[in-house]
């Protein structure tokens, strides 16, 4: 069973051709792994995977450069829904 973040680390590879490792803590935009245009489509990508929905405030840097704070993300969006 994979987890959040394995799910979203795959997609970031299939989207990003990445082959190198993606730690869960890392930033991904500081690292170069994900531009501008990659962050939005991983956001529109979580949303629609994970059945959840961000509000304008969830969309910044902090909570999407890491794989990490967007799988604490989802979860608390998934948490805010139940």
């Amino acid at each position: 069973m994979s987890t959040d973040i394995d799910i979203l680390a795959e997609y970031i590879r299939s989207e990003t051709g990445h082959t190198g490792p993606l730690d869960p803590d890392d930033d991904l935009l500081a690292a170069g792994v994900l531009d501008s245009f990659n962050i939005v489509s991983l956001a529109m990508f979580a949303q629609e995977r994970f059945g959840v929905e961000f509000e304008a405030e969830d969309l910044m840097r902090d909570n999407l450069a890491k794989l990490s704070s967007l799988a604490a993300l989802i979860a608390a969006r998934r948490d805010a829904s139940a």
